[in-house]
């Protein structure tokens, strides 16, 4: 159960699906972009529009805000993401005096901006602390027409297992 505290800015949910959508990224699921082939997909997308500004930006990540405990419905999807070019993770403490007098590069702080002009104009960038109370959180599930048995899609990352009566898919 991470909390991260972060530099970068918000990307609206809304601005990733339609950078998901008019862009064809097959690969990418708009609703938790932290999931590998999704972050992989997305950061590939982003070096081929902005390369120049993303050279200044090796260590570009996404983090997602996420609570367990809320089962709303608002909770299915947050309303963004977080875009961030530096992540620290607080284990039990951290000296965040510390963290944000280290600063980041100005190339990368120019950069960064840069990038939050194209995906999110007017949103601040800063520094965030960030809750995320499940990383490998499950996705949402689909029954198998002919058994509802655990299986294991063909060659994929993404296994099905049976809890409780239902499927559930466990992102690796």
């Amino acid at each position: 159960m991470p909390i991260y505290v972060l530099h970068g800015f918000r990307w609206p949910r809304r601005g990733i699906r339609h950078h998901i959508i008019l862009n064809n990224i097959d690969d990418a699921a708009p609703e938790y972009i932290v999931a590998p082939k999704t972050s992989t997909s997305l950061l590939q997308s982003l070096r081929g529009f902005y390369p120049h500004v993303m050279k200044a930006l090796p260590n570009l990540r996404f983090v997602e805000q996420y609570d367990p405990a809320d089962v709303s419905s608002r909770a299915l999807s947050q309303p963004f993401a977080f875009v961030a070019d530096k992540v620290e993770i607080c284990q039990l403490s951290l000296d965040i005096g510390e963290i944000i007098g280290q600063g980041v590069p100005a190339e990368g702080w120019g950069a960064l901006l840069e990038l939050r002009d194209q995906l999110a104009p007017g949103e601040k960038v800063g520094w965030w602390v960030v809750y995320n109370g499940d990383e490998q959180r499950e996705a949402p599930m689909t029954k198998s027409l002919t058994n509802d048995e655990a299986y294991e899609e063909n060659g994929d990352e993404n296994t099905y297992k049976k809890r409780g009566g239902k499927l559930r898919r466990l992102i690796k």
